[in-house]
């Protein structure tokens, strides 16, 4: 008697839980962060992101070698691509 009665009460007190178990315990779907862009860009600590220049893998053999160099450093996105990359990487930068 007091054992049906146990798993009764403990029946009307378990929801049972979605195909995912996150909707039906009231948590948020996760945001997926762009593949291409998680190789690309390398979020800094100010909210800015690198990237590497483009132009040096192949057919540079004509270029000075002041442009190699130049084209070898790292340097930062501007404002659009930021933009843009905020929205892909949802997860990389706090600011």
């Amino acid at each position: 008697m007091f054992r049906a009665l146990v798993n009764s009460t403990c029946a009307l007190f378990t929801k049972p839980l979605g195909p995912l178990g996150q909707s039906s315990r009231g948590m948020a779907n996760k945001l997926k962060s762009h593949s291409g862009a998680k190789k690309r860009f390398f979020p800094t600590a100010n909210g800015n992101y690198k990237r590497w220049q483009v132009g040096l893998r192949h057919l540079n053999s004509g270029l000075s070698p002041e442009r190699t160099n130049r084209l070898s450093r790292t340097v930062f996105v501007d404002n659009t691509q930021k933009r843009m990359l905020r929205k892909a990487l949802p997860y990389s930068c706090s600011k």
